[in-house]
Order: structure tokens, then sequence, then C-alpha cells
């Protein structure tokens, strides 16, 4: 019989909640056969394994799969059905109780099932697509960390819980179907289909394990340490993989010599999915993309896609080493695969690309996120606890991925390149295959550097947050100056928050000077000094943004650094790290707003990229508190944006230049950008609806409107226009095959002024008519365009609440994250936060509750910003039109 039974449990070490099981899993023979009509698979695993303890009943992890029988075959070959099975749908286990206890020793457990190739983007699932025929057809593949191998097969689904996979798959003959190794043999069946066995794969947790079975071309390479490389494309666009052939072909090796562990697979497939829940998964030996995550069509890619295609390719590979051959013991050391593998792709896009400036972009994307979300309450330690493993969905977040990537940095800088990387060769050698904890880390990095790293470190990933160092005093003396400095833990709202310290490695530059590595002070009290050579020049503390804080100066330091921004003898990552830290201290109530307006005007000349990044940041950021506020400034503080950012577009101009490089058509989207939000020279326009009416008269015309730039091009025009152009634009997402060339025009749609065109867009975006992991974009476009866009989505979530919401019901958290954070996350008034709020409370969403709670607190700190705004002189609309 079949019953629902209770949940079968023990609480580990530190709270966890693992399965309490006697039976050990050591090897996974699994056969699948998927029907790609029919939407579900047959499937049959036996699990070798070791009764530890004599026991009735085993346990495992199950979801969505149809049990109806299973049996125990002891080391005597002695076979015993279960009697009983009993599925727990709350806990998503399934219990196989036996007629008499098994005995202690070596055995396997075999259980036929049936599951369902669900559309959630989750487990076994499919994905729909059209062929080079036109003609539309299913493929399946799956999406298991962290907690869905269990809906493709009964297994103990945890991290620690690691075992040999042996997999074999039976599908339609026509097809192609690949897993995490090389096929080890192929039979043709006499019913027109083929079973297809591959190697056993190494050692390894279940949520690494992986298939796909579909149409594909491929492109490959051999890797100079002679790994096959294939990446494998929707059939007619082989070609777009070679960029990422190349991008993995120079990482694998890169990262086989910096981790002094050779890859050990015989091969690396890279496959675009045509659905896929996020931007990759770093399944060992079989790693699944977004399909603009992978593909790049090298007669339209544009710098952006390029950067982003080259970023995710060397962060999946260097999850091949911190994750799948050395894994977290437990979900709250997520960090540990996914901030190294965040700071690496850095260390190998910048090898690859030493042009492209990448550490001087990771103070305003990687760093810039990271404080972001931890001067939040309602953020997490980045070794968070977790008890139950549902709650890791909620920290695949900025913390574990950009704080992590963050500190690394930090203790790169610290310990220098050849300790860091001898202590990561240390740690892989000694741990391969195996299971750690962060302290097995900082312990290998410790032996191979000759420094106490715990010490150093456990103040950045055991508490939550980060400092505010504020410098206090400036003495100078003996050609040498002084700063008393002090620090507190830094919060959004500016409240005072417990005495909690943080050793800082303080790294300065003055101006003139090289900023000293050599030997960094370590500051571990409330009030410290640092010394750096006399100077009337600037003085930049945290120079380069190579530590995770915010850093308040004095009025004159302030001035002298604003100085060093006018003549750009500031170097760029601190002429943006310094206005940055501005503004978020401004928010939080340590600076008036007029710091931050007085520092905006002294960008003037600014002409690199990556610094108008920090200023578009802050631009827009003024720009939406300010646009729903109604206050008077609003049209002044626009006009000085308008202002500010003329020159610098004057110079670049809208057209390419054989001069430009990545960073250069990096500037230009960036400016033209900021020109559709501010401007209000009609040439703007005219110039963006010349380049629209090309794209609208041949969609498919690379050279009509450059692509880093296009869908600021549609968003000018919509914004400007009405039912015409946004017909026009439908057309054109209608004539579109590329999934990023579709991005565009759905990321531009919400631009649409005209309420009836902000609900039709609302309306498409949900019918189906979209993908389900792209449906959010639209919604995220039309509440970031404007106020009424804002207010638009709000009002229909809440409407459409119960079907939005079972849209991803079971699909990952992070979809309908993305839902919530663009229905609510741009309002800036404590009525909204309350309204907000009220909504939740009255509909609650457990597996959203850090998100919600992160974006309330969010709408409050803009709301008490745009009070101080209105309270100084930047809420007289005269202070703008002086600046």
């Amino acid at each position: 019989p079949i019953v629902l039974g209770l949940p079968v449990f023990k609480m580990a070490a530190a709270g966890r909640v693992l399965l309490r099981n006697s039976f050990a899993p050591a090897r996974y023979v699994l056969a699948l056969e998927p029907d790609l009509q029919r939407f579900t698979f047959d499937g049959n695993v036996s699990i070798a394994g070791r009764v530890q303890k004599s026991t009735s009943t085993i346990t495992l992890h199950a979801r969505e799969l149809a049990i109806s029988s299973a049996s125990f075959s002891t080391s005597e070959k002695k076979q015993v059905n279960a009697t009983q099975i009993k599925h727990n749908l709350k806990e998503n286990t399934v219990e196989f109780v036996f007629p008499e206890a098994l005995p202690e020793g070596e055995g396997t457990l075999s259980i036929p099932y049936v599951g369902q190739l669900n559309n959630q983007m989750a487990g076994f699932y499919r994905s729909g697509y059209t062929d080079i025929n036109g003609n539309k057809k299913i493929m399946a593949s799956t999406q298991f960390e962290p907690l869905d191998c269990r809906r493709a097969l009964p297994c103990v689904d945890e991290p620690a819980e690691k075992a040999v996979f042996s997999v074999t798959m039976t599908v339609p003959a026509q097809l192609t179907a690949f897993s995490n190794m090389p096929e080890l043999e192929c039979t043709l069946l006499a019913n027109g289909k083929k079973r297809i066995k591959f190697m056993d794969s190494p050692k390894m947790s279940s949520y690494l394990l992986a298939f796909c079975v579909g149409e594909f071309d491929f492109v490959q390479r051999l890797s100079e340490h002679g790994v096959l490389i294939r990446v494998y494309t929707p059939p007619g666009k082989a070609e777009q993989g070679l960029f990422a052939l190349d991008c993995a072909y120079k990482s694998l090796d890169y990262f086989d010599d910096f981790f002094g562990s050779p890859y050990p697979l015989p091969k690396l497939d890279m496959v675009a999915i045509p659905e896929f829940a996020m931007g990759a998964m770093e399944n060992w030996g079989l790693v699944t993309y977004r399909e603009v995550d992978l593909l790049i069509d090298p007669t339209k890619a544009s710098p952006q896609q390029r950067q982003r295609v080259c970023t995710v390719v060397a962060h999946e590979l260097a999850h091949q080493w911190f994750g799948n051959l050395v894994t977290m013991a437990w979900w709250d050391d997520l960090w540990l695969n996914e901030g190294f593998a965040t700071f690496m792709q850095n260390l190998a896009t910048d090898l690859i690309f030493p042009d492209w400036a990448m550490w001087e972009q990771f103070g305003v994307d990687i760093l810039a996120g990271a404080l972001g979300l931890d001067a939040l309450r309602s953020s997490h330690p980045i070794q968070v606890p977790i008890a139950h493993a549902e709650e890791v969905e909620q920290v695949f977040d900025s913390i574990s991925y950009l704080k992590g990537a963050s500190v690394n940095r930090m203790l790169f800088t610290v310990l220098g390149p050849d300790a860091f990387k001898a202590g990561l060769q240390l740690y892989m050698q000694r741990h391969k295959y195996g299971n750690t904890e962060t302290h097995d880390l900082w312990t290998a990095l410790g032996e191979a550097s000759k420094r106490d790293v715990r010490a150093l470190m456990a103040s950045w990933t055991e508490q939550m947050g980060y400092p505010l160092v504020t410098v206090t005093d400036v003495t100078e003396a003996d050609g040498k100056t002084t700063l008393k400095l002090s620090q507190q833990w830094f919060l959004a709202d500016g409240s005072k928050g417990d005495e909690r310290l943080w050793t800082i490695p303080m790294v300065t530059a003055v101006a003139g000077q090289a900023p000293s590595t050599e030997q960094i002070p370590f500051c571990s009290t409330k009030t410290f000094e640092v010394t750096v050579p006399a100077t009337r020049a600037w003085i930049k503390l945290n120079a380069d943004q190579t530590i995770p804080i915010r850093v308040a100066y004095t009025p004159d330091l302030l001035r002298r650094l604003a100085d060093g921004i006018r003549d750009k003898s500031l170097p760029p990552a601190d002429r943006a790290g310094v206005l940055l830290d501005a503004y978020a201290l401004a928010k939080a109530g340590h600076y008036d707003p007029v710091v931050v307006a007085e520092l905006l005007a002294a960008f003037v000349n600014e002409d690199n990229a990556t610094v108008w990044g920090a200023l578009a940041t802050v631009l827009t950021g003024l720009d939406k508190i300010l646009m729903g506020s109604g206050h008077a400034v609003y049209a002044p503080f626009a006009d000085f944006a308008a202002k500010l950012t003329s020159p610098a577009i004057s110079a670049v101009g809208w057209t390419s230049q054989a001069t430009d490089g990545h960073r250069g058509k990096l500037l230009r989207a960036s400016l033209i950008a900021l020109a559709g939000r501010f401007s209000k020279d009609p040439q703007t326009l005219a110039e963006a609806r010349r380049r629209f009416d090309a794209v609208v008269a041949n969609p498919t015309d690379a050279a009509a409107c450059p692509a880093e730039y296009k869908a600021i091009v549609y968003q000018i025009v919509l914004k400007a226009g009405g039912v015409v152009e946004y017909d026009q634009l439908m057309k054109v997402f209608e004539a579109l095959q590329d999934n990023v060339e579709r991005k565009q025009v759905m990321l531009a749609l919400g631009s649409a002024s005209d309420p009836a065109l902000q609900t039709r867009t609302l309306e498409w975006a949900t019918s189906g008519a979209v993908k389900l992991q792209d449906f959010f974009y639209p919604l995220m476009a039309l509440s970031a365009a404007s106020q009424s866009g804002l207010e638009s989505v709000w009002q229909y979530f809440q409407k459409h609440f119960t079907r939005l919401h079972t849209m991803v019901s079971t699909a990952s958290p992070s979809l309908f994250d993305a839902v919530i954070g663009a229905a609510c996350g741009g309002f800036a008034s404590t009525a909204k936060a309350d309204e907000v709020k009220k909504f939740f409370d009255e509909h609650p969403l457990p597996a959203n509750q850090r998100r919600i709670a992160q974006i309330l607190e969010t709408i409050r700190v803009n709301a008490a910003f745009m009070d101080r705004i209105a309270a100084s002189k930047t809420g007289d609309p005269a202070f703008w039109a002086k600046l």
C-alpha cells in the first residue's frame, strides 16, 4: 500500500536538518526514458550502498515521482520487497518500509518510478524551441541545484552525500543525448530509439548530475591539456558557440594551472538551453546556460553581451573546482561555491581580455552590489545559518555571490597573488572529491601565507554587514600625514547598530603615488590611525576599492578628492568609489545631500566608461526617488543631469568609431541612456527616431542600430511616441529569432507613457506569449521607466497576484523575487512601504520573505532620503540651477 508518512529527519551539528538514514548510497545506476510528447519519463534507479546499522526502513528525497514498488538486495543476494511506501509531500521524502530488518553491510535498493517533464525549469524539465524549419519542438534538460535532483530520481539530495552516478538514457534515435560523462556505448533499438550508456561519473554531489535530450549542433576544440570542449547550440547556430568556446578554451587550462589540480573529466560540454531559470549551472562536465549567456552572433553582439558571456563561462568553469571537485558540506557555506566563482570569473576574464579593465569595473558592479544589499538590516552573513535546506533558495543573492567575491578580492590583495594561489592549491589537493567548511579554506590559506587568515576573515564572513570608516582628524608632522579613524557598523537607514568591529586591512594612496600593498596595516579596534606621506593634494582610503567598506572624509579631504576628480588625477576606480560612497552616506544621513550634488558637478570632464557607470547609478537613483515625490526640485535636477552629461555625449557621439574598443562602446551606451532619460535636446529624439525607423524597416539589419544601445533607442522613441511606435516595436519582436534582440524589445516596451499601452505590456508579458524565463523583463522595464509605470505594475500585481504566483509556484523562488521587485521595489514613500507591507502580510510568501523584507527596508531608506533632500539646500530648485 502507498500511504502518507511522517518526516524522517535528524538534527545535525549547527541545527542542520538532514535525512536520518542508516543507508549510505555509494553508486546510483540510473536508467531514464523520457517521453517528449506526453511530458513524462520512466525511471529506474539501483542504489548501491551500505547499511550502516540494521534497519527496516530507508528514507530518500523524492518530489513529484510516482513510486509504487521497491526492493532491496543484500550482499547475500537476498531480495526483500518493500511492504509500505510512505510519501511525505511537505518534506519531499519517500520512506520504504521492509517486512524485516535489513542486515548491516553492502546492498542495493532498486526503485522503478515515473516522473514529470515539467515546465517550471526545475528538475528534469522540458523546453520549447523552434527548429531551423520553423517547427515547434520540445527538448528536455535538468536544473538540480539546490534541491531538485529529487524530481528526477529518489536519492539523498544533500551536498555532503557524494556518490558515483552511472546514467543510461533511452531516447528517439534522431535525437542527441548527453550527460556529465562521455558515452560508453550506444545501442540502436528496434522501436526507433537508441540506448546510450555513459561512463561512471566521479564521486560528486547529487545537484551536479545532469542530462539533456534534443536536437543540437556543436563546435569543439581540444584544450592544451587534452580536454575536449564542446559548445552545443540550437540547430543552425553552431557559429554562435565559437566565442564561448574560445573563452572556455582559455579559462579551463588557466584554472588547471591556477588551482594546481587538473580538470579531472575527459570532456567539458556547454549547452544552450531554450528555457532556463538561472544564468547558467555548473553541472560537472555538462554546463547548462541560458541561450543569451552562451551564444554570441559575431555580426550583432554588443560589448555588454560579450562581457556577460565571457564572465559567465569563466564563472561556471571555476565551479568545476570550487563546488564540484571540492564541495561545501552544507548550504550555509554556499559562498564557498559562488563567492569564489564570482571572484575567479574576474581573474580569468581579465587575463583573456586585459583591455576590458575588469578590476576597474569590479568596484562599480560587484562591490557596489554587495555593499548595497549588505547595508540593510534584512541582509545576512556570508556564512548564513541554514537549518532546512529549502532556506538556501533565499541566499542565492548578492551576499553569497558579490560580497563573497569582494572579500576574496580583499584576501587576494592582503595575502598577495602567490600565497593566495598556493593556499588554494593546497586546499584543492587536500579536499578533492570531498566536502569542506569555510575553516578548511582558512586553514589552507593560513598555512600557505603564514598568516592567521581565520582571525582576519571571521569578522567579514561570520557577521552581517560591513564598517563605515570615518576620518575624525588629520594632522601633519615630520613629512607625514596622520589620519585618525573610527569604525562603526554602516546601516543604510543611518541608524546605530551594535558595537561589532571588523579587522580592516587599510590600503591607502596619495596623489602622485601608486597605492602600496606591501605592508598593509590591519585595524581591528574602534579607533585607529594610519599614516601616509604628507601632501596637500588628495588622500584616498581604500585605494582601488579593494576592501568592502564605506569611507567618510572630512570636508577638506573631500574637497581635495573633488579636485582629483576634476583633473582626473584620481584613478577611475577611486573616482567612482568616492561618488558611490558619498551617495550611500548621504542616503544614510552621514552627509548632507549637498555633498553628493557638489561631487557630481566635479565630474564635468569625465570620459571613463566605468566612472560613467557609477554616475549613471547615482543620477538614475536620484531621478527615481525625486520622480515619484512630486517635489518642485525634480525638474531642475533633471536639467542639471542633462547639463552634466551633455559635454561627454557631444564628445562621444552616436556613431561608432574604429578606435572605440570595448570600453568606448560601453561609454557611448551609458551616455545615450542618460541622454534618453534627461535630455530635452530635440536632436536626441531625432537621432533615436532615425535609427528606430531603420530597425523597423529591416529588423535583422545589424548595421541599422548598434547593439550596445539598441534597447535605449527603442525606449527613447516609445517614451515620446504612442500606439503606432508600440505596434511597430511589437512587429520587430515577432520578426526576430535571436533571444538577445528579443530581450532588447522586452526591456523597452515599458517605456510607453500611455496607460493603455502599459496595460497591454502587462497582459502580453503574462499571457504565455513570453517564455516563463523572461516574462518579468517587461514588468521590470515598465516599473523602472516612470512613476506611472511603477504604479501600473503594482496595481496589476495585486489584482492578478494568484495567477502570477501560480505561473512559477514550483519554479525557483528567484523568478517570483524578480516579479516582486518589479512590482514594488521602486517606491520611495513611507505610505507606499506601509501599503506594500499590508499586502504581503495578507498574502504571505515564505519562500520570498527575505526579498520582501529587503524591498520594504529599501523603500523606507529612500523615503527618508527624500525627506533629507527636501530639508537641505538640495530641496531648493535654485540650488540645482546654480550648480
